[in-house]
């Protein structure tokens, strides 16, 4: 394992998220799934070689056809228990569009899902990346059906998107539909038609994860070839041309941002990375009004 001696004293929780990813990395190439760095991860990758500093997550693209085969096989191929793939469905919502490797011997407990009966643990994101319609009108359409499946998916108003025109149409889009039954049927119907594209065969793709940041920003779909490279003590996929997809994403990434910038992302009630998250029901989530 290694560890960071950093001023940002998430060095171990950076260290926990890497275990997570070692174990992800060795099931995708046990089962010939493909996958990338994405967002700050990709860009950590290339410019400090690990981690950026201050980064408090760990994000990898999947192909959905790859990212939907790992969530089909995760039970038969997963030989270690204490790593549990989650994802939200009817019966449980993690109020995250995108599925999470989780490691239950830990604590994160992310304020938006304090009152939830859910997995707390550390963890680390793996985003599918969805091929693009043709033409701008198509992804227009997928771009509005990736709004719907975001709101009544994650159904908690935004934390972090700096949108406040998507802050004000998120709050009207979930009280105008309450019911968590009919949320769930827009939400699954939204993603059926938002993913009818396939990314292998695509020209171009889509993330419809993180609501405007690349939502119009189509992508070539050559870009993602997976190369290797150093990351910490070990080595990861990244973008063959990531050079265009973080200057897409970014700008001029090799550039660190103001002192003011470099601060974690999420907002926590609390972390253990010694204890599981079990330990503290009825303390610091699912705690009675």
């Amino acid at each position: 394992m290694a560890v960071r001696d950093n001023s940002f004293g998430i060095a171990d929780l950076q260290d926990k998220m890497l275990d997570i990813f070692k174990y992800l990395d060795t099931i995708c190439g046990k089962t010939n799934l493909t996958y990338w760095a994405a967002f700050g991860t990709c860009l950590g990758a290339i410019r400090h070689k690990g981690f950026i500093p201050w980064d408090d997550d760990l994000d990898v693209y999947m192909p959905r056809h790859d990212y939907e085969k790992l969530w089909s096989i995760w039970n038969e191929v997963s030989d270690d228990p204490k790593y549990k793939l989650c994802r939200t469905g009817h019966d449980k919502n993690y109020h995250h569009r995108v599925m999470q490797v989780v490691d239950t011997t830990t604590t994160f407990i992310n304020r938006r899902c304090a009152d939830d009966d859910i997995e707390h643990g550390v963890y680390i994101d793996i985003m599918p990346m969805d091929g693009a319609a043709p033409d701008k009108l198509g992804q227009l359409v997928q771009a509005y059906h990736a709004i719907i499946y975001s709101v009544y998916n994650i159904q908690v108003e935004p934390e972090f998107h700096g949108n406040k025109m998507m802050e004000v149409g998120t709050r009207f889009l979930l009280k105008a539909v309450k019911n968590p039954e009919r949320r769930y049927k827009l939400w699954k119907k939204a993603e059926k038609k938002l993913t009818r594209y396939d990314s292998r065969t695509a020209v171009q793709c889509l993330d419809f994860n993180n609501y405007f940041k690349l939502l119009f920003k189509p992508m070539q779909s050559n870009w993602f070839k997976p190369v290797r490279v150093p990351f910490e003590d070990t080595t990861m996929c990244v973008p063959a041309d990531y050079d265009k997809y973080l200057t897409l994403v970014y700008g001029n990434y090799m550039q660190l941002p103001p002192e003011d910038k470099r601060t974690t992302l999420h907002n926590t009630v609390k972390i253990d990375l010694n204890m599981p998250y079990t330990e503290y029901k009825g303390q610091y989530y699912c705690v009675e009004k």
